[in-house]
């Protein structure tokens, strides 16, 4: 009796931990800074090896931020079920501000400049924009 106990329990799926909003946010803005630092060393060799011209790096950054935003709030997503806006906002605006972090240690200059805002609202317009589409694609 006591054995098919034992067999009956271990057939059981195990029940999932919920997922804590604000662990699953700082991964999601961890991923999307590694994969935004991967990124700009991709472009990085692309112009040394002069397969772009520097002309092109302003177009390529906007386009990291927004690739890298979107991707963020998709991740971010994942936090909860509902107000999936809010998170895919929350997402991009912490790349943002991470990306910020991560760059200016790495060049070791913290300038401080009103750019930042329009980077914090591209990103989180990104996330946001992100999230939405992968509802309406669901």
């Amino acid at each position: 009796m006591q054995a098919a106990r034992s067999l009956a329990r271990s057939s059981r799926k195990p029940q999932k931990k919920p997922r804590r909003p604000l662990v699953v946010l700082l991964r999601a803005i961890l991923f999307s800074v590694m994969a935004s630092l991967l990124l700009v060393v991709l472009y990085a060799v692309a112009l040394r090896q002069a397969w772009l011209g520097a002309e092109t790096m302003g177009m390529v950054t906007a386009g990291i931020k927004v690739l890298c935003g979107a991707l963020a709030g998709l991740l971010a997503h994942r936090a909860t079920g509902n107000r999936f806006w809010l998170w895919g906002i929350l997402g991009g605006m912490g790349y943002s501000l991470g990306a910020f972090l991560i760059f200016s240690a790495l060049s070791q200059t913290f300038v401080l400049s009103l750019a930042i805002f329009s980077d914090l609202a591209l990103s989180a317009a990104a996330g946001l924009f992100g999230v939405l589409i992968l509802q309406m694609f669901k």
